[in-house]
């Protein structure tokens, strides 16, 4: 049986406004009561907006997320909450 093997740079992750958040967010897929599937904000567990949209690792990335471990304090931005959302600073 072949192994499948994927590298992030070539996934792609879906995204979608997110009202409650106020910012595009990553999305996951639940089912609602009827089993129809429904895009939900990773961070908040709300129901997003339809207007999905496929990002690469690095668009992904300049919305605040990473991958790897979690990037040390003093390479944080912004508001230092480290959401990332708020200026992440570049080397």
């Amino acid at each position: 049986m072949p192994t499948l093997t994927s590298a992030p740079r070539d996934a792609s992750f879906p995204m979608a406004d997110c009202a409650l958040c106020g910012k595009p967010v990553l999305t996951y897929v639940a089912l609602d009561d009827a089993g129809a599937e429904r895009r939900i904000c990773v961070h908040c567990d709300t129901a997003v907006a339809e207007n999905l949209k496929w990002v690469s690792p690095g668009e992904l990335e300049q919305a605040g997320y990473y991958f790897g471990p979690p990037p040390a304090e003093s390479e944080k931005g912004g508001c230092s909450t480290g959401c990332g959302s708020c200026g992440v600073k570049k080397s």
